[in-house]
């Protein structure tokens, strides 16, 4: 594997989820994240893009996003992107090439995380 995927691949469990440590939404109510049941029309709308707001500057977005894609997420805005456009990218995306996407992603945020002293 090239680019420093294998090398870079979590060894531990909390290593593999290190990267929620620098999540935006820590600080935030998770409720704007998921969906309450029967939960739909305009107040959906807001909801989602109130949480979008907030993964919009987060510096693990994509980490967050590829994660979702590749595992599947079937909940919640992960990394900007909701339910919905993620059930839409999975009928596009090589479940595989989505998984090498994330190890890709995670390995370039852990390098940048070292980079700084993280």
């Amino acid at each position: 594997m090239s680019d420093g995927v294998a090398r870079s691949w979590a060894a531990t469990l909390q290593g593999f989820w290190s990267w929620q440590m620098e999540a935006a939404c820590r600080s935030v109510d998770t409720t704007l994240f998921y969906s309450p049941e029967g939960e739909r029309g305009p107040r959906k709308t807001r909801r989602e893009l109130a949480a979008k707001q907030v993964c919009a500057d987060c510096p693990v977005l994509e980490v967050c996003s590829t994660y979702a894609i590749a595992m599947r997420e079937p909940y919640g805005t992960w990394g900007g992107l909701s339910e919905g456009e993620r059930r839409e990218l999975w009928t596009r995306l090589d479940p595989a090439q989505a998984k090498l996407e994330h190890r890709r992603a995670f390995g370039r945020w852990e390098r940048h995380a070292h980079a700084k002293g993280a």
